[in-house]
């Protein structure tokens, strides 16, 4: 996957969207359903585009994406898009007229997406985040690979708990507070690029150069192998 750091409030790059089966429903003329149905695909890979607002993801889907987005700009409606190719599901959730948001004043704004997210079938994510306060709870859920491209805004990515499969992870944080929660009975290893913030890693081994692991690594089955693109902003990563 292409990693993109978003150092612009408002800067987006969005995936072209094909018609399947996302919906997006209105209830009224703020507030929208988000359904991504089950099908016959073995995999889900989910790209998730916001410009601004708040973001929350956690699992707990009995589709493979199920939710509520409430906004107070019909030109803020998200538009859901999804499509089948062989066994992978390939969806996008994303706000297409970003344009809009250069004339709403952050305080104004209210853009607020609630997801959850199935745990049936492994799961590429991309997170994509312009200025926003984002919290991705996602422990539980069966990730194949994780990219995260964070811009102004304080982010939470709970990666906590056990897992039953290895996988990579890529995050590029920008401006703001950055917590990232991990779990201490799995193979944790932190490749971290020097951002000009500051960077705090709780209960973890420096290797040196850049690279911290905690003390189940060495012995682990298990690994999570994170690389990180620090920004400007406060970083903290901790052990569950």
């Amino acid at each position: 996957m292409e990693k993109v750091f978003y150092a612009g409030v408002l800067s987006l790059a969005l995936m072209t969207a094909v018609t399947g089966c996302g919906v997006f429903s209105n209830g009224n003329a703020d507030h929208g359903n988000v359904t991504i149905e089950k099908d016959k695909a073995k995999e889900l890979q989910l790209e998730l585009n916001l410009g601004a607002g708040e973001l929350n993801v956690e699992k707990g889907a009995n589709e493979w994406v199920s939710g509520s987005i409430e906004y107070n700009e019909e030109k803020l409606k998200p538009k859901v898009s999804y499509k089948r190719k062989g066994d992978k599901g390939i969806g996008v959730i994303q706000q297409e007229n970003t344009g809009i948001l250069d004339k709403i004043k952050i305080g104004d704004l209210k853009n607020e997406w609630n997801l959850t997210l199935t745990d049936e079938i492994p799961l590429s994510l991309v997170v994509n985040s312009g200025a926003s306060d984002t919290n991705l709870d996602l422990k539980g859920l069966n990730l194949k690979d994780l990219d995260v491209n964070a811009g102004v805004g304080d982010i939470t990515i709970d990666l906590s708990g056990e897992w039953e499969n290895s996988f990579e992870a890529a995050l590029a944080l920008g401006v703001g507070q950055s917590t990232i929660i991990l779990p201490e009975d799995v193979g944790v290893k932190i490749e971290s690029s020097k951002g000009i913030g500051t960077s705090d890693f709780v209960g973890f081994i420096s290797k040196g150069n850049g690279i911290y692991v905690n003390e189940a690594y060495e012995d682990a089955d298990v690994i999570i192998d994170l690389k990180t693109d620090l920004g400007v902003g406060e970083v903290v990563f901790k052990l569950e």
